[in-house]
């Protein structure tokens, strides 16, 4: 068995934003913008079990991605914003996976050392990692106003996403 990811949803739709009345600051670079999408991820904390005499993680496990997203109520719902948001919800997604392959060759010593290291192997794939790719993506973009350059990180995405073993996107490390 493995460690795998769902993401509910696979694609976003302007359902699951929540509506703000004030335009949304990104915390990423400080701007202003009109939609603002990260994600949530839940990891069951199910009992571990022995594997050489090492603690690792129960298998099966799943890792489940989930949409955290926000719209400006005066903007106007495009395709393209929402293709935008998109991309940032799918890096949850492909970092999820790279999570979940490291996750399954994880072993440790003690429950408590494996518990840790599982936060520490969270917190560099989906804050490290996640936020240098969202950093890169929405300053290549201009948050998704460069069309040139959003298609090339579409491409990408698209590229990582049709492989599940990918482990870089764009260069970087999932």
């Amino acid at each position: 068995m493995a460690i795998t990811v769902v993401a509910t949803p696979v694609t976003l739709a302007w359902v699951n934003f929540t509506p703000s009345g004030t335009r949304i600051l990104d915390p990423g670079d400080g701007t202003l913008v009109d939609a603002f999408t990260r994600f949530n991820f839940n990891l069951p904390p199910l009992p571990p079990r022995i594997v050489d005499g090492q603690f690792a993680m129960a298998d099966p496990n799943v890792i489940t991605i989930t949409p955290n997203a926000q719209v400006f109520t005066g903007v106007l719902q495009t395709p393209a914003l929402l293709s935008h948001e998109q991309f940032h919800y799918d890096v949850g997604i492909v970092t999820a996976r790279a999570l979940a392959r490291q996750l399954m060759r994880l072993r440790a010593p003690t429950q408590a050392a494996l518990v840790t290291a599982v936060q520490s192997a969270a917190q560099l794939h989906f804050s490290t990692r996640a936020g240098l790719l969202q950093r890169r993506y929405d300053l290549d973009t201009r948050h998704g106003t460069n069309a040139h350059f959003q298609k090339i990180w579409k491409d990408r995405m698209a590229t990582c996403l049709a492989n599940p073993r990918s482990d870089q996107l764009g260069g970087f490390f999932l």
